[in-house]
C-alpha cells in the first residue's frame, strides 16, 4: 500500500483523486462554509466569526457531528487579535470542548496570544481526548510545554522560511502534523520534503509516522 501525504487542516476540497493524500478539509459551520459529501472534514465555530447567530450554528453542529466523515471538532479556540470579545471567544469555545467530550471527537485548535487559556479550559473540562494546535509558529520552549502534556503540533508553509527549523528539528515525529491551511499555492508533498530534509530522514519515514498519528488521533 502506498502512504498517504496527510494534510491535516485545509481549506481546500481535496482535489487530488490519485489517493497520494487524504486531506481533512475545516468547515467554519459560523462562516457559511458547509460539508462536502464524501469527503474527511472538522467542523466548528472559527473565533473570527462569531456573532448573533452562535446558537444557530451550534445546533447545527450538534445535527451534524454524527456524520460519519466528521472526524474532529474545530478549528475551534481564541485568538486575541480577533474583534471578537474575548468572553464570548470563551463561551462558544467551552461549548465546543463539551461537544468534542460528547461525542467524543478530538480537538483542533486555533490559537492566537491564549496557549494559557486554551490549556486551562481543557484542564478545567478535564479533556483527556487528542488535541492539535494548528498553523503552530511559535518557539520550541512553548512547543516542548504543549508536547509535554501529550498535545499534537501542526505546522504549515510558513515553516518553509526556516522559521520553524528548531520545532521541526525537535518535536517528536509522534506529536506532529503538516497542513497547508488556506494556502493555495503549495502543495502537501512540499512540506513533507522539506520536513524531512531538515530533519534529516526520508520522506517515507516521514509519511509512515504522519499516517500513524493520523489513525490513531482521528480514528482511522
Amino acid at each position: 500500500m502506498q502512504i498517504p501525504y496527510i494534510d491535516i487542516h485545509t481549506h481546500q476540497p481535496n482535489v487530488i483523486k490519485d489517493g497520494s493524500s487524504l486531506s481533512i478539509v475545516n468547515v467554519a459551520l459560523n462562516h457559511n462554509e458547509t460539508i462536502i459529501k464524501g469527503g474527511d472534514c472538522s467542523i466548528g465555530l472559527h473565533p473570527w466569526y462569531i456573532n448573533n447567530n452562535t446558537e444557530k450554528a451550534l445546533e447545527l453542529m450538534r445535527t451534524m457531528i454524527e456524520e460519519a466523515n466528521v472526524l474532529a471538532v474545530g478549528e475551534c479556540g481564541l485568538d486575541k487579535n480577533s474583534d471578537v470579545s474575548f468572553a464570548e471567544q470563551q463561551a462558544v469555545f467551552d461549548q465546543q470542548i463539551l461537544l468534542a467530550i460528547a461525542f467524543q471527537k478530538p480537538l483542533i485548535i486555533h490559537c492566537v496570544r491564549a496557549f494559557q487559556e486554551i490549556q486551562a479550559s481543557l484542564a478545567k473540562e478535564k479533556f483527556r481526548l487528542p488535541v492539535i494546535f494548528h498553523g503552530y509558529r511559535k518557539n520550541w520552549i512553548l512547543a516542548k510545554q504543549l508536547i509535554d502534556k501529550g498535545y499534537y503540533l501542526s505546522i504549515g508553509v510558513h515553516c518553509l522560511d526556516g522559521s520553524q527549523d528548531q520545532v521541526v528539528r525537535n518535536i517528536p515525529l509522534a506529536h506532529l502534523f503538516l497542513e497547508t491551511d488556506t494556502d493555495t499555492a503549495t502543495e502537501i508533498a512540499s512540506l513533507y520534503q522539506y520536513v524531512a530534509q531538515v530533519r534529516s530522514i526520508p520522506v517515507e519515514m516521514l509519511k509512515q509516522a504522519l499516517y500513524h498519528n493520523y489513525k490513531i488521533v482521528l480514528k482511522k
